[in-house]
């Protein structure tokens, strides 16, 4: 097909909740829009910002389901190209499907290898796998079908009219050694959008006397709460952090409150879901941060590396080399991270600690039904620890947090010990590096730029051939995850 002036894009998603997802599909529709080309959102639920959005039809079939069979999905499919004609006059261009892997609905798989193979123009952008820690949706996902043999030829389907994009270079590269295409692979990083803020540090009114580090994030298990208590430890007297917010799950939540209850046996200056109240809103909260802090240890796309830069503050704490080195190709300096916490082994009980290992390898292998390999165990353990000078250390944010809490009671009654810690100092960038960075997000991350990557991989599909419709290996891409090298006691 030739390239076109005007595109008629259908995207489809499971909703429009607030979150990542919508924030991509909202960048994307402002640039689209402002190119003069027409999008159609198709949704199980209406946006939550605007109800009656013009361009969004809700299609309730879409909502996240776990149950269904192939006659329920094929005529999910024809509902949705009645959407779209409807909207349109015609067909779409192009499909645009956002996580249509990730299994909250497991019709989709169906949907959109039916839409391929009758000829349909297909864009699977990924931005969170079921392989990557959530087993409970691939189990849902392979339930769905019949056999292994139709799992296999659906979950990841292949043809020339079907692309797909990842939202960073890992999980691009995961599909690539998995054996996809790269004239068919694309990577389209997210755009930032600066939180408007009109408050400033001198406001602040709260730690006055302390520089604030603002964690604007949920307090879940991977964004490594011990962590920020460490920091808080070695901080002591210079710094009062804080998370934004509580966890809404409430099995996350019950483990939540256990650090709230250290953090006050601990006496730390620390406050776990500063914005929960209601009291504070979170551009104030920004406005009156001198700096942004994460401890996480398992981003998608990392805007938490991005976003402070916008808004003049600088980022400190745990570095994911295999998400922050895209930006740093790109010329960003990121000099406050660090990618470990050493601690001397000696401090955890290195026994138990191999027993939980060796335990969670086998419950998140068993959980995908997969065979663990050969030599796992001790991939893990040279991942997760050093030998220097006679002394073997172990990071700390691989520990759970019984581990974690254990140590952190350590430091605070022997609080000698916090020497042999070491991090980067507390240290804010200056106007000069905070705009080269300001410079380098602008750049490279903002909507525009966005629109001109998005039209570019639209241009690439629009103008191919089609062709007979394949697939993927589903146990290729799963290898590339479930890695034992990857292994988190914060994600098993």
């Amino acid at each position: 097909m030739a390239d076109k002036a005007e595109k008629s894009i259908a995207m489809v998603h499971y909703h429009l909740r607030r979150g990542g997802v919508t924030r991509v599909i909202g960048a994307a529709c402002e640039a689209l829009e402002k190119r003069g080309h027409r999008v159609l959102i198709l949704s199980g639920e209406k946006p939550f910002d605007s109800p009656e959005a013009d361009n969004v039809r809700v299609v309730p079939a879409l909502k996240y389901r776990r149950t269904g069979n192939s006659v329920i999905a094929s005529s999910f499919a024809e509902v949705l190209r009645k959407e779209a004609r409807n909207w349109f006059g015609t067909d779409p261009d192009l499909w645009h499907f956002h996580n249509p892997t990730l299994a909250k609905n497991v019709l989709f798989p169906t949907v959109v290898r039916e839409l391929a193979e009758e000829g349909e123009r297909v864009l699977l952008q990924i931005h969170d796998f079921a392989e990557d820690g959530r087993p409970a949706n691939y189990t849902y996902q392979r339930s769905f079908f019949d056999s292994q043999e139709t799992f296999e030829s659906t979950l990841y389907p292949t043809a020339k009219q079907i692309h797909y994009a990842t939202i960073n270079r890992r999980d691009y590269g995961f599909l690539k050694n998995a054996g996809l295409s790269a004239s068919n692979l694309h990577v389209i990083p997210n755009a930032v959008s600066s939180v408007p803020i009109s408050s400033s540090q001198s406001e602040r009114p709260f730690a006055k006397d302390l520089a604030f580090g603002l964690y604007p994030s949920r307090g879940i298990r991977r964004k490594n709460l011990g962590e920020l208590l460490l920091l808080a430890m070695k901080f002591d007297g210079e710094a009062f952090l804080a998370t934004s917010l509580s966890p809404e799950n409430p099995e996350w939540l019950a483990e939540h409150g256990r650090w709230e209850e250290l953090v006050e046996e601990l006496d730390l200056p620390v406050k776990l879901g500063i914005a929960d109240s209601g009291d504070y809103c979170f551009s104030d909260l920004v406005g009156w941060s001198d700096f942004i802090l994460t401890t996480s240890v398992g981003e998608g796309f990392g805007l938490s590396y991005l976003e402070p830069w916008a808004v003049g503050r600088g980022v400190l704490g745990r570095d994911l080399p295999e998400i922050t080195d895209d930006f740093r190709s790109n010329g960003l300096e990121l000099p406050d991270l660090y990618s470990r916490i050493e601690i001397p082994l000696e401090w955890v009980d290195e026994k138990q600690l191999k027993e939980e290992l060796e335990s969670a390898l086998r419950r998140s292998y068993l959980a995908y039904n997969a065979r663990l390999p050969i030599g796992a165990v001790k991939q893990t353990w040279r991942a997760w620890t050093r030998r220097k000078l006679r002394k073997s250390t172990v990071d700390f944010g691989v520990l759970h947090e019984d581990f974690q809490m254990k140590i952190l009671r350590k430091l605070r009654s022997e609080p000698e010990c916090l020497e042999q810690i070491e991090i980067p100092p507390l240290r804010l960038p200056d106007e000069k590096q905070i705009a080269a960075a300001n410079r380098v997000v602008q750049e490279y991350y903002s909507v525009d730029r966005y629109g001109e990557r998005l039209v570019a991989i639209y241009d690439s599909i629009l103008s191919g051939s089609t062709g007979k419709v394949g697939h993927l290996s589903t146990r290729r891409v799963l290898d590339q995850f479930l890695a034992p090298s990857r292994l988190n006691l914060l994600r098993d």
